[in-house]
């Protein structure tokens, strides 16, 4: 599937020589941003640390750190314990990309989840309901399939507000409480800067000007 294309989008050929250096910049900040989207589950103390906690990641940084982001609907997910350790499989349809490049349908594989003999949850996992329309921040695997980058700051939910047909996003930061953030920014009242209720053309175009700086 072909990336979507935000309207007003022009090519911007110039020299070789300033293509390679901006190419550069990209990468410089990508890496950066990767770093500090590793450090929030680093200073938590891993994934399986109890309770979890964040450095909180902006969403110019989580932009440039995630290869991919699609728009998708869910259409369910699978449980499989893989030893000793148990994973959620959700499966997407991909209905825009926003960056990069996916097939039809992606599967996400997140740490956590239920069986019939076990149960393991990780605070910060997202987890996925049939039907539901989000945006996605996702990473490859090993395996083929993906993982959400900065696990529920990747997550953004559209819901239909009222009768009406608009739609807004949430970031699932956007209920974390104060000591959910490492430096407890939280606190200091930054919890605003999470995306709450900001309507889906505004937000889609937040993250165009994100990839329009650091591509």
């Amino acid at each position: 599937m072909q990336p979507w294309k935000f309207r007003g989008e022009h090519d911007t050929r110039g020299t070789e020589g300033r293509r390679g250096a901006a190419r550069k910049a990209s990468r410089r900040y990508e890496f950066a941003a990767r770093i500090a989207i590793a450090l929030s589950i680093v200073l938590a103390g891993g994934p399986h640390a109890a309770p979890t906690t964040f450095a909180r990641v902006p969403l110019e940084q989580l932009s440039a750190a995630a290869p991919l982001i699609v728009r998708a609907r869910c259409q369910g997910s699978m449980v499989s314990a893989v030893n000793g350790e148990i994973w959620t499989i959700t499966s997407f349809e991909v209905r825009e990309v926003w960056k990069g490049s996916a097939p039809a349908v992606v599967r996400v594989r997140m740490l956590g989840g239920r069986t019939a003999e076990l149960t393991s949850h990780v605070e910060g996992v997202p987890r996925f309901r049939a039907g539901e329309d989000v945006v996605l921040f996702l990473g490859p695997l090993r395996r083929g399939d993906y993982s959400v980058v900065g696990w529920a700051q990747g997550t953004f939910r559209i819901q239909r507000v009222g009768v009406g047909t608009s739609l807004v996003v949430t970031q699932d930061t956007a209920s974390f409480s104060p000591a959910a953030f490492v430096d407890g920014s939280a606190a200091r009242g930054a919890q605003s800067d999470a995306v709450r209720g900001l309507p889906l053309e505004e937000f889609r175009r937040r993250v165009a000007e994100s990839l329009a700086k650091h591509p």
